[in-house]
């Protein structure tokens, strides 16, 4: 089984002019699942198409509902995600919620920041003690305006270049304020193989080490009880990236049982052929590469017999 844990769908009626076709296309869709041997497509909102001038409540009430309808319509076929914002303990929350316990969906998506607030923020908390009682996984995809988008105004950088490194960012300000100290039984997915966390544990490790020494700037607070690049070992990263050494680079990192195969088509108009020959050119063995298709998706969603 391959499940594609990366891809975005939005409701007919967020339909804009400039919006890519192939997000309101099932049709196609199932076409382009069927050329590349992909079972099932995971899909939630990145809010990047959500409807200028929405109330962030009424966005997040029509995905879900969005969401579980196409869940039930096609059930051998797609699997929605919640959508949600970590920061509104209120309204928001209970509808995340609902959309888990009465829904029944299968986990929620978020952004790696809002407006400048990252997943370190205390207003976050209420929503991380939600997930960790609801058990389920939370899949962190970068928002549409990002980090250091000032200077971002040339060539699409936002998508190519912000977006993996705000995933960077959040993720960063998350585990060295000791977000997994906290909820050590969060599960989290990260878009784009995880922007540039991979190829940082040494760095981060020679920060630790060197935390007590004033020369090199403050260290506050100090909350982590083990270097910092052993709580990576409890992200996700998916393989949207088209780049064999990128994956091979997560897999060296986090390791072949927190990998899972993504694709961002839709919305992006790359097939899917190209994001699944992604993961059969790499130089591990086929049951390895069946982690990473599907095995390892199918035990994060509860989805494995």
């Amino acid at each position: 089984m391959i499940i594609d844990c990366h891809a975005h769908l939005v409701p007919q009626s967020w339909y804009h002019p400039k919006s890519p076709k192939s997000i309101f296309d099932l049709p196609g869709l199932f076409e382009e699942q069927d050329k590349a041997g992909v079972d099932i497509t995971v899909f939630g909102n990145n809010w990047i198409r959500s409807p200028d001038g929405y109330d962030p409540l009424k966005v997040v009430q029509e995905f879900n509902d969005h969401a579980a309808e196409l869940t039930a319509k096609h059930p051998t076929r797609l699997l929605g995600l919640a959508c949600s914002v970590p920061f509104d303990g209120g309204q928001i929350l209970k509808e995340t919620e609902k959309a888990i316990r009465d829904y029944k969906l299968k986990g929620i998506m978020i952004n790696s920041s809002t407006n400048g607030e990252y997943l370190d923020s205390p207003r976050a908390t209420p929503f991380f003690e939600l997930v960790s009682d609801l058990n389920v996984p939370v899949f962190v995809h970068p928002p549409k305006f990002t980090i250091g988008n000032e200077k971002m105004e040339i060539f699409r950088l936002p998508e190519m270049l912000g977006r993996p490194f705000d995933t960077t960012l959040s993720l960063t300000r998350f585990i060295f304020t000791g977000g997994f100290e906290k909820f050590p039984k969060l599960k989290l997915v990260c878009a784009h193989v995880g922007g540039a966390l991979a190829m940082l544990p040494g760095r981060y490790g020679f920060g630790y080490e060197l935390r007590k020494d004033d020369s090199f700037g403050p260290w506050q607070p100090d909350v982590m009880t083990r270097p910092p690049a052993s709580y990576m070992k409890q992200l996700f990263f998916d393989t949207v990236c088209y780049h064999p050494p990128a994956v091979q680079c997560a897999i060296d990192t986090i390791g072949i049982d927190q990998v899972v195969f993504g694709s961002d088509s839709p919305p992006v108009p790359i097939s899917l052929v190209r994001a699944v020959d992604t993961v059969k050119q790499l130089k591990i063995s086929d049951p390895d590469k069946q982690k990473i298709f599907g095995g390892n998706a199918a035990k994060l969603l509860g989805l494995a017999g």
